[in-house]
């Protein structure tokens, strides 16, 4: 539970966690940044800042972390890889829980939705990782498309349709493996 293999990460210890919340104020050094780059696939993580509290949730084995995350980071551009700065600030809460039996789905079937809270996460060995759970909500507000000033809708559908030219090309070429074959047959 250590930070193990220089990924980013913060354990807290929820096992003496009593009655009073605990607050949690973390802000990434450049190297932590650097890492976090990695853990999201994106060009560059320029900051990264979690703000919030751990508290016991009265009368249940839950503890539920509520924060803020905000962050500043750069993704590559879908059209022209240009780099497109973005800022990121979510509010988010998160339950956790050490049954195992609580996190289990019985049906297969089963489909969460908007109204319903997610299941809690498992507490492994007594502890937490805050920055996990914060890394996720960045890379769940991350633009899927992001695209640089200037990239007009025309750019991006002209660079479908020279895409979509170059995999025909290639398709009649790969995709003719009997081409020949009724020349072979008339030669008989």
């Amino acid at each position: 539970m250590q930070n193990a293999g220089g990924i980013f990460a913060r354990w807290i210890d929820v096992e003496k966690l009593g009655r009073e919340s605990k607050t949690i104020d973390i802000v990434a050094s450049d190297s932590e940044c650097t890492q976090m780059t990695g853990m999201l696939d994106v060009v560059e993580v320029s900051s990264f800042k979690l703000k919030g509290s751990l508290q016991r949730k009265k009368g249940s084995g839950i503890i539920e972390l509520s924060a803020t995350v905000t962050s500043g980071l750069v993704q590559a551009c879908v059209v022209s890889l240009a780099p497109v700065a973005q800022k990121i600030e979510e509010n988010f809460s998160m339950c956790y829980t050490s049954d195992k039996e609580a996190i289990v789905i019985e049906d297969t079937d089963y489909v969460v939705s908007m109204e319903e809270s997610d299941l809690p996460e498992l507490i492994l060995e007594g502890k937490i990782d805050v920055v996990h759970t914060a890394v996720e909500q960045i890379a769940l507000a991350l633009d899927p498309y992001p695209r640089a000033e200037g990239v007009e809708e025309s750019e991006i559908a002209g660079t479908l349709r020279d895409s979509e030219k170059a995999v025909e090309a290639d398709t009649e070429e790969v995709y003719k493996p009997f081409a020949n074959l009724k020349d072979l047959m008339n030669k008989k």
